[in-house]
Parts: C-alpha cells; structure tokens; sequence
C-alpha cells in the first residue's frame, strides 16, 4: 500500500465572509498521479496553494511528507521537495526570455551549481521536446508549449511533489495529449507524485485516483471505478420525432434531460432504470440506447445539483422563421492579423434551426470566425450571409436578425436581473409596452422569474449566463451567437443551459452557433465544425465524425497494465494511437478481443485486464488533426 504523501483533516478557508473550503479531508498517496476535480469556484486554487505551502488555512490540519504544516516556518521547510504552478497559460514565465533564459533564471532561484544547472536544463528539454526551441522567446511560443515549458521550470530542482492549477484548460488537444504523457512519464519514470486540478470531467479517467470539490466540499474520492459505483442508474440516450413531448414527459418525472447525437441524454437513478423509463415514454415512440455511465451522473448524484427550472415557452415568444434553409453560410472566411492567420479560409453551412457547434481549443480562431459572422470584424478575403443578407454589404441589416453572447463582456453587474433585459430591450429599440412583455416572457423562459430583482454580480455563473442568453434574443432574433457560454460551469448549470439551447432550437427554430473548449459538449450539437489553428479539420455529425474515426482505427481498447509507460513506447514504435490513462492504457487494434491480446502477446505486452471503450470527441478531434498534419 502506498505511504501517504499528503493529509489534510477538516480544512477551511474563509475570504472576507466568503467560504472558500468547508472542512476538507484528503489523503494523497505517494507516488501516484492524483487529480482534483471541480468546477470555477469550486475551491480548486485555494485547496492547491494552501498544500504547496503559499496560502495559510483557518481551521483543520495539514500534513506533508509525514511533517505538519501549520506556519509559514514549517512551511518553508518543505518547498524545495514541492514544484506549484499556478492557473494560466504560461503565467509564471517570462515572456521576453527564451525557453533556455527561462530556465536559466528559475535554475538560478533554486541555487543550482552552474555545472547540475547545465545538465538539467538540457533533460529538461529534451524531456520536454523543446529542445529545438530552446532559443525561442516565451511570448511567441504556442499555449501547448509555454505549458511544457512552465513544468519544466517548476522541476528544475527536481521536487518529489508537483501541484499544478489546471494546466490544460485552454490547450490544444495535440499538445494536452503531450502533456499528459510528460505527467506519466514523471510519475511513472522518476516516482514524484504529482496533483493535477481540472475542470474538465472527461480527464477524470486520466488520474490513478481523484477527488471531486464541490462548493468547498469533497464529495468522493478515490479510484474512478470506486467513484462511478456509488451511483445507481444508468444513463440513457433517447431519439423522437416528437422531441418537445418527449422533453416535457421526461421534465415532468423529474429527470434531467438535456441534448446528445440528436437526442436527449437522461440519467435514470435506481436499480431498475430501464422498467422506469418504459413507464415514463409509454405511448411515445422513442428509440432508446443504454449508454455506459460517466463521471458526470457520479457528480449530479453526490452534489444533488440545483433542479430544472420551470422554463417554458409563452405563445407570444412563438416566432415564424423565414423559408431560408441555411441560416449562415461562408466561404474561404480568412482573418489575417498583420501576418498571422486568426481564420484561414473557412468554409462554414448552418442550417435554419440547428445547434451548430465550433469545437476547438483557445487560439483555433472560433471568436474572431464569430465576430466576423457578426458584422463586428470586417474579413481579410472571402464571403459569408447571415440571416440572408451578406455580411459586407449589409453588416446592419444582420445585427437586426441576430443575438450575440460575447465570451468577455455580456452584462452590467451592478443592474438587476431585470434592469440588464430592459437596457438591452431599448438598445434594440423596444417600446415600453413591448419590452415588459418580453421581460416577463424571457423571465420565464429561462427560469429566472425568483431572481428577477437580484444585482447580477450576486448571481452564480450558472443563472448568469441564463440571463445573458436571455438578452441576447430579447429582440427575437433568428440567429443567435454563443461564445463559449458554458465556460467554467459546474455539471448542473452547464446541462440546464444545453436544454433551454435545445428547446429554442426546436420549439421555434431558432438557430444556435455556439463555440466551446469543451470537447464533451460537441456530442451536444447537431453539427460541428472542428478548428485548429485558424483552420477547418473536420466537419458534420457529432456521430459521422465518429462513424469515420471508427472505420479508420476500430474502438479503443483500455488495458490495464503494470508498467504503462513501458507499453506505451511499444505502442509507439509499431504506430498504434495509445494514450496512459493512470495504471492503464488505452489503445487503437482492430479485431476481436482474441485477435488482440495475440498481438500483444507478441510484443511482449501482457495485459492484466482488457476491455472495450467507446470513440470520444477527444478521439476524434486528436484523429482529424493528425490527419491533417500529415495532408
């Protein structure tokens, strides 16, 4: 059993009245990757810093490498076994140094001997694979890469302990993928223990164990099959050409739905989900098909998050759309930013009524595409329409027709709920008559009627951005805009605003083009549009997409292994897609199970378990941009 590395009893922390941790209780194993997962606002930062050492605490005990933490003294004693690196893109680098001077700089903080610093430096680059790169500067190194060298610095002196504050959030999936390898290999390779926080649900599966922070609390912890078996139920994916009737049957018996590949995704508690849900759609014509349960349903569980609002659609809301079919269309798109191409000649068709998503991480060119649907960038070269009208000759006459729900600014803090719809409803030159109808209505179409006299800044994300949904089509547009609208959201609220998403889209045909970092979200959208730098890899179907990566590469196979760094370079010699998951690996081979585990035998590999898994977007956006590397 391993020796604990960390324990922490009963912790608190307060900010100003505000409670940050509410008596947290973690045990951290030794030599494990351990990832801690929640929400913004969860209490992910706070929890990080007050174990590396940078943050006191207000109550409870801390305990690292067998030694208590409860002053700055203490404290002190253990820093140089404990790299911490904070939340951000490269923050703790210096941008005007080269990838070498950086390391040079952190390597001379930690008193290294110039001969150790030299050595260490060129393992580190090497290790890192920014060798090559050494003499670039910080500032014009991609996310993917000021990440790698941020760890790089942060291990200079070679802690046993590294705690890093969401490192991947906002990176590319090629380079989250080299992330997560250089994790592994540390851990598994040089036996440090590392501690990884995350927004990301869909990284639960990356960590040996893990521990899910909600509100200040941990809810579970442990390994992410002893996390998923402390629910019962399964989830469900359900198809109707009746998909409103559907939606309010299933609402009404107090599920959850929200949408999934043109469906709705349900998770249905107990020990007989499926008896349950033929009595819920008795009568409907449903194709159903039991999906494997994920890490969302444990966290939707335990946490008990807020209830479907009561949010409707009043008749007067009920809007007859034009007879054009495709709502946004355009072609050879391109931005070019004095010599950097933010969009490169994109091809984009959405269709009237459709949930369209723009998938890809911070950087692809998903705003700037955005901005320039919208009239508020002009393009460099190429054609686009919008609601009809071309986007050069008739940028105002598209701002009529369409809602914009920016990713920076969407509301005024110190207005009400109500006060932020009426200034929006007299921007778009609504009379008062009008305007208060429309209060009334959008207050109950996005369940937000208990809230209506609340200062915005009181309001949680989550309620926040139901209300900047709100006036973004308080004028009734047909097209509305969403940029990355789910950022940092806990499960709840990110799933009540899928379904209000959804049942605009298909109650009165509003089209939604929505952009997120979030790769799960893209099962969410009727179509999608795959960016990577500035360009187009993919696009279609959620479950096309996945069609086409399957007839490629086959399904995955997850096989537990002793030595999965090990494996993972054979995987790798003989050119097979292989990601380390904790103790596992997961991998690309066609064939049967038999079939399979021949072939390893081969190559010396001996699973200790092996099963099937299923095609993730994270497969399928890593699968289409190789493929276009390669082209």
């Amino acid at each position: 059993m391993a020796q604990v590395l960390a324990n922490l009893e009963n912790i608190s922390k307060k900010y100003k009245g505000l409670t940050a941790l509410k008596g947290v209780n973690l045990t951290i194993p030794q030599g494990v990757l351990f990832g801690l997962i929640g929400p913004d606002g969860a209490g992910k930062s706070t929890l990080l810093k007050i174990i590396a050492g940078v943050l006191t605490y207000d109550g409870g005990y801390l305990e690292v490498f067998g030694k208590p933490v409860t002053n700055e003294r203490q404290a002190e004693a253990i820093k140089d076994k404990i790299c911490f690196m904070p939340q951000g893109l490269g923050v703790n680098l210096y941008q005007e140094l080269s990838v070498e001077e950086n390391l040079e700089f952190f390597g001379k903080l930690r008193l290294l001997p110039s001969a150790k610093l030299k050595i260490r430096k060129k393992e580190l680059l090497e290790l890192t694979g920014l060798w090559p790169f050494r003499h670039r500067r910080a500032k014009n190194l991609s996310g993917g890469m000021k990440q790698k060298l941020a760890l790089a610095c942060s291990l200079v002196h070679r802690p046993e302990f590294i705690i890093l504050d969401e490192p991947t959030t906002g990176v590319d999936p090629l380079s989250r993928e080299d992330f997560w390898a250089l994790l592994t290999s540390l851990v598994s390779g040089q036996g440090v223990t590392a501690l990884v926080s995350t927004t990301y649900l869909e990284e639960a599966d990356r960590f040996e164990k893990l521990a899910l922070l909600h509100q200040g609390e941990i809810c579970a912890q442990g390994t992410l099959k002893d996390i998923l078996g402390l629910v019962e139920g399964r989830p469900f994916v359900l198809k109707t050409s009746e998909p409103l009737e559907l939606l309010e049957r299933l609402l009404a018996h107090g599920l959850r739905p929200f949408p999934y590949t043109g469906g709705l995704r349900i998770f249905v508690p107990g020990n007989h989900p499926e008896a349950q849900l033929s009595k819920i759609i008795s009568g409907l014509k449903v194709q159903i098909e039991p999906l494997p349960l994920e890490i969302q349903d444990v966290v939707l569980g335990l946490t008990k998050g807020s209830e479907m609002p009561d949010i409707h659609l009043s008749p007067k809301s009920l809007r007859v759309k034009k007879g054009q079919n495709i709502a946004i269309e355009a072609r050879s798109l391109t931005r070019d930013f004095q010599g950097f191409l933010a969009v490169d000649h994109v091809d984009l068709e959405v269709k009237s009524g459709e949930i369209y998503g723009l998938l890809g991480p911070n950087g692809a060119g998903k705003t700037t595409l955005i901005r320039m649907l919208c009239g508020l960038l002009p393009p460099t070269s190429g054609r686009g329409q919008v609601a009809g009208y071309n986007m050069q000759e008739a940028p105002g006459a598209i701002k009529e027709h369409i809602g914009y729900l920016s990713q920076a600014f969407s509301l005024y803090q110190d207005l009400t709920v109500t006060e932020n719809i009426w200034l929006m409803a007299g921007i778009y030159g609504l009379g008062a008559r009008r305007t208060k109808e429309r209060i009334k209505e959008l207050l109950q179409l996005t369940g937000l009627e208990a809230y209506k006299y609340h200062k915005t800044v009181d309001l949680p994300l989550g309620l926040r951005q139901r209300l900047a949904l709100a006036c973004a089509i308080v004028h009734q547009p047909d097209i509305v805009f969403l940029d990355e609208p789910t950022s940092g959201m806990d499960v709840a609220g990110r799933q009540v605003f899928w379904t209000l998403i959804y049942r605009l889209s298909r109650a009165i045909g509003l089209t939604c083009l929505v952009t997120t970092h979030y790769l799960a979200e893209a099962e969410y959208c009727d179509g999608l549009t795959l960016m990577h730098r500035g360009r187009v890899v993919a696009q279609g179907p959620p479950q096309r997409l996945k069609k086409k990566v399957e007839d490629r590469l086959g399904r995955p196979w997850l096989a537990k292994i002793e030595d999965p760094w090990r494996v993972r370079e054979i995987f790798h010699t003989k050119g097979v897609p292989v990601s380390v998951m904790g103790r596992s690996v997961r991998f690309f081979l066609k064939g049967t199970r038999q079939e399979v585990l021949s072939v390893l035998s081969r190559w010396g590999i001996t699973p200790l378990e092996l099963e099937r898994g299923t095609i993730t977007m994270e497969d399928v956006f890593l699968y289409f941009v190789r493929s276009s590397h390669e082209t």
